[in-house]
């Protein structure tokens, strides 16, 4: 019985490891993207299409609050057109400019939410409107507009 116990223990193990280093349980593929001093990591420059889990989790070594929204990068825009857009007034915080495909919100310091994405191909990136800062103040700068944005492309 003991050995029996053993077996499935070790069998779950190796199913639940296969699990999180690709596939997610929507059948499509699964991330693990992190932030940490306000730059996002984990996610490789090209990804496939369909179905996409992402396990987002805050690893900053303060407290403070982040989100990853999830957009498709205009036609002939650059990375540094994007970080601009948030720095103009009419952007910050969001309001119209916060355009996005999906996102994951609000996730503070020690925690990860998880959110599946079903993306076409096309050129995406994520990008961060929270506006909190490192002292624990909440009137800071929007995150992206000081340069918190990873793009990806999305292939067949």
């Amino acid at each position: 019985m003991a050995f029996g116990i053993v077996a499935l223990a070790a069998l779950l193990v190796l199913v639940s490891s296969a699990c999180s280093k690709g596939r997610g349980g929507s059948g499509g593929v699964s991330y693990d993207v992190f932030v940490q001093k306000f730059r996002y990591h984990g996610l490789p420059a090209s990804i496939p299409t369909g179905n996409v889990q992402i396990n987002f989790s805050n690893k900053e070594s303060f407290p403070i609050t982040h989100e990853m929204i999830v957009s498709q990068v205009p036609a002939g825009k650059t990375a540094q057109d994007l970080i601009q857009s948030a720095k103009v007034a009419g952007c910050e915080g969001g309001a119209e400019c916060e355009s996005h495909f999906g996102e994951i919100a609000g996730v503070d310091t020690g925690a990860t939410i998880s959110s599946v994405f079903d993306l076409p191909p096309g050129h995406y990136f994520f990008a961060c409107w929270e506006k909190g800062t490192p002292q624990g103040q909440d009137n800071g700068p929007p995150h992206l507009s000081l340069g918190m944005l990873y793009q990806f492309t999305v292939t067949t």
